[in-house]
């Protein structure tokens, strides 16, 4: 647990800035998730880039923020949303995102108050502060412009998942283009990010060093393994996120075979609904109304006994900690004709990763052997390593910021955009990285 004082345990600098820029990371920096981040220059506008928290058994958490003329957030998974609530209790600024991202937030906040009950690991807000959140957030479409004292800012669509926005911020002195988790590649669901010319670049970096397989390939390897664990009388769990796996799961399902017993359980159902409900930010929104009345949604206790006997389970938690796929675990977990088929990021210390380490994870408290085939499919929503390189130098910027990156990230992606005639920087948590304009 983390305890603040606000406006006295923050490792924000007292200081103003004279020149250039100051960008100091409350977490994100040299890690995946945990992301916040608050930008000033010598205009002394101060304005925070999401504010996370990283699941873990215990979860962390970012530095506190201080105080900040706005906040902006680029998309609703808990490692940019998780501590929101706290800056609207304690700072009162406003808040501002696409509608979609708005829209689910409270939903993933509400989940995350429960786990931390059910864990015993005690948040620094609580339910209140959720309902004072919604009353000082503001929707923003893309390519609206907007103003925060002498900057003005807009969004831009992110790829990654529906409603995922890129900031674009023009300062007197600079603009700077802050990616939020990006894809450049279309999904099932979103069509990719288009670069935007800047100064300075904040790029996330969670796939350097590496690249993803082709995606058409690796969707068919996937839709081939389901048709294999049918075919032998088994059922296929997919465990996935809420917001963005899950949908794309079920839309490649229903595309490659309509006549699969496709059952999907969790939060994800909710989400779902807010997508449909903003159909702007979909591809193909019209699609959703077929998926829809196809796939069969859990409900009760008496849905989740027919989903044994089906073809197909998604279902949440994508990371194997908690959510409805540890029921069904615990039942299918001697069967080794069904299957669990990974999809996604499985952070240290979660059910997923312990599963795909050692083939056991925790199930309500015991250690427990699953028996079913595991496989690994990569069909992530970031993009890999030349996408990224590419990306960069396309905005042109002089400067770029690497964040949101694993350590053994840092080098290769150093090197690859410093081929590009860019001058790299890597922050540190709690410190502040100053960038001359």
């Amino acid at each position: 647990m983390v305890f603040y004082t606000p406006g006295r345990t923050t490792s924000y600098p007292t200081d103003q800035v004279d020149t250039g820029l100051r960008l100091h990371f409350l977490g994100g920096a040299q890690e995946v998730g945990n992301v916040g981040c608050v930008i000033e220059d010598k205009t002394g506008t101060r304005v925070l880039v999401d504010y996370g928290l990283s699941p873990g058994d215990p979860p962390s958490y970012p530095d506190e923020c201080p105080s900040v003329d706005a906040a902006i957030i680029t998309h609703s998974h808990l490692d940019h949303i998780g501590m929101v609530p706290w800056i609207s209790a304690n700072h009162g600024c406003p808040i501002y995102s696409t509608d979609l991202t708005r829209a689910i937030a409270p939903m993933m906040w509400h989940d995350t108050y429960k786990i931390s009950k059910i864990e015993g690991h005690p948040l620094p807000w609580d339910k209140r502060d959720i309902e004072e959140t919604a009353e000082v957030w503001k929707s923003v479409q893309f390519n609206e412009k907007q103003t925060i004292d002498e900057w003005s800012w807009q969004l831009h669509p992110a790829g990654h998942v529906p409603g995922a926005a890129m900031i674009e911020f023009e300062l007197p002195e600079c603009r700077i283009l802050w990616t939020g988790d990006i894809d450049v590649r279309d999904s099932p669901n979103v069509h990719g990010a288009k670069p935007v010319s800047a100064d300075v670049l904040v790029m996330e970096g969670t796939y350097g060093g590496r690249e993803h397989p082709d995606r058409k390939e690796e969707e068919e390897r996937f839709i081939q393994k389901i048709q294999d664990v049918v075919a032998r009388g088994g059922i296929a769990i997919v465990p996935a996120f809420a917001s963005g796996r899950g949908q794309d799961i079920l839309r490649l399902l229903y595309r490659a075979d309509p006549r699969l017993r496709v059952h999907y359980d969790g939060m994800g159902k909710r989400v779902t609904k807010h997508w449909m409900d903003h159909p702007h930010h979909i591809t193909n929104a019209d699609e959703w109304t077929r998926i829809w009345r196809w796939v069969r949604r859990v409900g009760s206790k008496s849905d989740r006994k027919k989903a044994l006997h089906g073809d197909v389970i998604v279902t949440t938690s994508g990371m194997l900690k908690g959510g409805p796929v540890l029921w069904y675990l615990n039942r299918l977990k001697d069967d080794q004709e069904s299957a669990v088929l990974i999809t996604g990021y499985q952070a240290e210390g979660t059910g997923g990763e312990m599963l795909l380490e050692n083939g056991c994870l925790p199930i309500y408290g015991t250690l427990t052997q699953i028996a079913c085939e595991v496989e690994r499919y990569y069909l992530s929503n970031h993009c890999g390593h030349n996408h990224l390189v590419e990306f960069a130098k396309k905005t042109g910027a002089k400067h770029v910021v690497l964040f949101h990156l694993p350590e053994e990230a840092i080098e290769p992606l150093r090197t690859s955009i410093e081929a590009n005639g860019q001058v790299v920087h890597i922050p540190e948590n709690s410190k502040s990285l100053h960038i001359p304009i």
